[in-house]
């Protein structure tokens, strides 16, 4: 009886073990039985999609829920490899019937103990694996079985992913990325027809116009706010009246959510022009969009001497909640969706879409320009970013432009826009620093435009006024910026030649190249410099006028934000035939807004800026390494105690000065009135000169009164900075 019992319980095992078996072997004897398929893979990520950190780059796997259950990813896997299914492994991860989940190939660098106990993920981070063009992607379930593949085209392009769509639910084929959603169906390509023509260009009318279209086939449609015509938009029958729009409501100007550090909307109609944009569309084919802006009926003493910058794009490219770069939008919503606030240590603003940095956050624009006397002389297609640190929080925000082939097949912005014979692949429309922007907008510029002859790089700009999708959005400044062409074209170095370090970070091929310039300073700081063999040394790696230049003007015009924040060296990554190609450091400027008087405590006149005064506490004898060790060699510090005075008595003569600046301010002021109007509203600037009694609106007065703290400052300076010079040096007079 025993034995017979002892029978039947090996018969039942062996009957489970074998249902077990047959039920793990027969479970997805097709793989597009599993409730969880892959739905996009892309292996080149540059625009294609952001994380839930809101990071452009990383390759990635989406996962799809087909079915109407909610299904745990424990123990199901992801791998590039036949020869290693479980390459990743998900721990608990739900994903919810219809619902689409995103793994992406980089680490996770969340911190997971402060995540809010609501928190479910949308996102799985670890990958270890990258994916490439001609592999196969492989999803396996929590028994190891291969629940689903897709095999990667061979020549697959960056931002182009391999993707089901409901039109097609059991196989990925290549498509456009649609990050968390399926797509209805593949977006076929069109063939490309003539573009419409317009009767007259755009530019500065001071009466209504007519414009008529007119295009080769298919019917013309367009929009007149700047957003991108198609079917549904207006659809062209008759001429197209153009008059002053600005007794319009304002549409782009009454957006918030846009700032931390002013919220003011203006309370009334700003100046508008007209974006027109149109598009061909046959039965089989359609045009690119076209653009032109017309400025009509606009005052020409608010404009007098300014040009003219148009800007043009999608209207969700910039204030869209997914995309836009000018909002607050979703990466700010993740975060506070993903994080208890009170336990994360997070700078909020670095996840808003506003500010966030890289090649997955720009957008693509139309560009026009006006020249001062309002003659149109440059329309391009280019791409555009959000510029800066503190200024993102502002309403008013900076912008970088890029000229690049896949926009237009134009490399670089093909206009002489300074007048040197210099054009760029890149540009920049500042409209201040974080305290300037709301007094004079002008620090910065004329700062350098006084040492454009000395041996440290300085930014050429013109003063210009910007609309977006033809809404006026104040005074900037087009400025040259500091990368590759820019060297290229003032320092005859091959753009391929060159490496730039900016704020400890490269801004050219490697980040190793950080390295090269740390390594200097760290020779300077180890070896004694007042050893003749140790300083010589140092020498060859650097161009010690260029240095001293660059910390003599930061210093006389006392900036606050600069040695530790705000400085950039170059040098030529090989050696060459040029001047330039000798591969030592040397430095270029650019934000020198808080400066001049800026700042009560800081940068006043009296202040000695040697030793205190910056905002980092890296004062050149007080705080910055690099100087404090060089100035134990004798002959470094009366060398820079020569140029200092050179420059002091030279470029910043006081008579010279106030000259110059009192004509620059008669060309900025009435542009730089209004654009106060229109950002600064009742702002007080608790830490500026003049900031008393301050009342909305601002005028001449205020005007007056801030470019005369400008004036006051260089009247002043080089009787108190030029004693602190010899005091703190230790030389005599």
């Amino acid at each position: 009886m025993k034995r017979e019992k002892q029978l039947a319980y090996i018969c039942i095992i062996f009957i489970s073990v074998f249902a077990i078996y047959i039920v793990k072997s027969c479970l997805y004897n097709d793989e597009k039985e599993s409730p969880i398929v892959i739905s996009e893979v892309c292996p080149h990520n540059v625009t294609a999609a952001y994380d839930d950190n809101g990071d452009y780059g990383a390759d990635y796997i989406e996962l799809y829920n087909r079915s109407d259950n909610t299904v745990n990813l424990k123990g199901w896997g992801l791998s590039d490899s036949s020869d290693d299914l479980r390459k990743f492994v998900f721990d608990d991860f739900i994903i919810e019937p219809g619902q689409c989940i995103i793994a992406w190939c980089s680490e996770n660098t969340d911190d997971i103990s402060a995540y809010r106990d609501d928190y479910v993920p949308v996102d799985a981070h670890g990958l270890t694996f990258h994916l490439s063009n001609g592999e196969k992607c492989i999803l396996t379930d929590s028994y190891g079985n291969i629940a689903d593949s897709v095999i990667i085209e061979g020549n697959l392009e960056d931002n182009k992913v391999m993707a089901l769509t409901k039109q097609n639910p059991n196989s990925c084929v290549v498509s456009e990325p649609s990050p968390y959603y399926i797509d209805d169906a593949i977006t076929t390509v069109e063939r490309k027809i003539d573009s419409p023509e317009y009767s007259i260009d755009g530019g500065w009318f001071e009466d209504t116009i007519t414009v008529e279209l007119s295009a080769k086939e298919g019917d013309i449609y367009y929009t007149l706010d700047g957003s991108v015509p198609n079917e549904n938009s207006y659809k062209y029958t008759d001429p197209i009246i153009i008059d002053n729009r600005t007794e319009e409501p304002n549409i782009y100007s009454n957006i918030g959510g846009i700032s931390s550090e002013n919220h003011y909307l203006p309370d009334y109609n700003v100046d508008k022009g007209t974006v027109l944009k149109a598009i061909a569309i046959s039965e089989d084919g359609a045009s690119d969009v076209v653009s032109e802006s017309y400025f009509v009926g606009l005052s020409e003493s608010d404009y007098e001497g300014m040009s003219i910058v148009s800007i043009s794009f999608d209207p969700d490219d910039f204030f869209g909640y997914d995309r836009g770069i000018y909002v607050y939008g979703k990466v700010h919503d993740l975060l506070y969706a993903k994080y208890d606030m009170d336990k994360a240590d997070i700078d909020d603003i670095s996840y808003a879409n506003f500010g966030k940095i890289g090649r997955g956050w720009e957008r693509e624009i139309n560009i026009e320009v006006l020249s001062s006397d309002h003659e149109k002389i440059f329309d391009q297609l280019a791409g555009i970013r959000i510029h800066g640190g503190w200024t993102r929080e502002q309403n008013q925000k900076n912008f970088q432009i890029y000229a690049r082939d896949e926009y237009d097949g134009n490399g670089l912005f093909n206009y002489d826009f300074f007048g040197n014979g210099n054009i760029y692949n890149k540009l920049m429309l500042r409209g201040g620093g974080s305290t300037d922007t709301y007094v004079t907008k002008i620090r910065d510029v004329f700062a350098q435009s006084l040492v454009s002859d000395r041996a440290v790089g300085a930014q050429r700009s013109i003063p210009c006024i910007v609309f977006l999708n033809g809404e006026y959005w104040g005074l900037y400044n087009l400025q040259e910026t500091i990368g590759t062409s820019y060297i290229e074209e003032y320092y005859g170095v091959p753009y391929g030649n060159v490496v730039i370090i900016k704020n400890g970070e490269s801004r050219t091929d490697d980040p190793k190249d950080v390295l090269l310039y740390d390594e200097v300073v760290v020779f300077a700081t180890e070896n004694d410099m007042s050893i003749v063999e140790n300083y010589r040394e140092f020498e060859k790696q650097v161009d010690i006028q260029s240095l001293i230049d660059y910390y003599a003007i930061e210093t006389y015009v006392g900036n606050s934000d600069a040695y530790k924040n705000n400085y950039a060296v170059w040098r030529s990554r090989d050696p060459g035939l040029s001047e330039y190609e000798d591969c030592k450091w040397r430095w270029l400027l650019f934000d020198l807004d808080d400066s001049c008087g800026m700042n009560m405590g800081a940068n006043t006149a009296d202040i000695d800026s040697f030793v205190t005064g910056n905002w980092y506490d890296n004062n050149p004898l007080n705080g910055d390494v690099l100087f404090t060790a060089l100035c134990a060699n004798q002959e470094f510090r009366e060398r820079f105690a020569s140029s200092f005075v050179e420059i002091a008595t030279n470029n910043f003569d006081y008579e010279t000065v106030s000259t110059k600046l009192w004509a620059k301010a008669d060309i900025y002021r009435a542009a730089t009135i209004n654009s106060n109007n229109r950002f600064r509203g009742d702002m007080w600037l608790d830490e500026y000169p003049g900031f008393e009694g301050y009342e909305a609106p601002y005028d001449d007065d205020d005007y007056g009164q801030d470019i005369g703290l400008i004036d006051a400052f260089f009247r002043e300076r080089a009787g108190y900075i030029i004693n602190y010079m010899y005091e703190d040096f230790g030389i005599a007079k």
